[in-house]
């Protein structure tokens, strides 16, 4: 499994990836994953990665997070790249958009428990074929902040970003 972080600084794309200690390998590791990145020297921070090291690599499975743009997007201009599409995770279905609401899933926030949820159901859908994002997201925020159905809906359900 790879998560990358995406982002674009001056036009140029970049791609990081996370400390072995930081909270997004952790979650990898968590759902049931193998951080395959943890093979080469890290930063304290995320390191930059290129397009020839994730072909190296060659995952089965890559995530994508993305702090300033739409996943649903970056995703889409992922899977038109033609050499994104010589990926196996490409070729099998299996590039995902980390999932979120108002932020990000893989955030050091509450709601990094939601994305360890939805990567682990992502991850092992026949572990978990009955998950539903959309329940699990409501119940989080029923149990810790009281929200009621009226109120997720409005408010969270649109900006649910699924990941798929």
């Amino acid at each position: 499994t790879l998560l990358l972080d995406y982002s674009v600084n001056d036009g140029t794309v970049a791609f990081k990836v996370a400390p072995s200690n930081w909270m997004q390998t952790m979650m990898v590791e968590m759902a049931g994953g193998k951080p395959i990145w943890t093979d080469i020297p890290l930063d304290k921070s995320w390191t930059v990665v290129n397009l020839e090291q994730v072909a190296a690599w060659n995952p089965e499975v890559i995530i994508v997070t993305t702090y300033a743009d739409p996943i649903d997007e970056v995703i889409a201009l992922l899977e038109a790249d033609p050499q994104w599409q010589e990926l196996e995770a490409v070729k099998n279905g299996k590039l995902y958009g980390m999932a979120g609401d108002v932020y990000s899933w893989d955030q050091p926030d509450t709601r990094w428990t939601l994305g360890l949820n939805w990567m682990a159901a992502t991850l092992h859908p026949d572990l978990f074929p009955d998950y539903d994002i959309v329940e699990d997201a409501k119940e989080f925020y029923q149990v810790l902040y009281e929200m009621d159905d009226a109120a997720f809906e409005q408010n969270i359900l649109p900006l649910l970003e699924t990941g798929k």
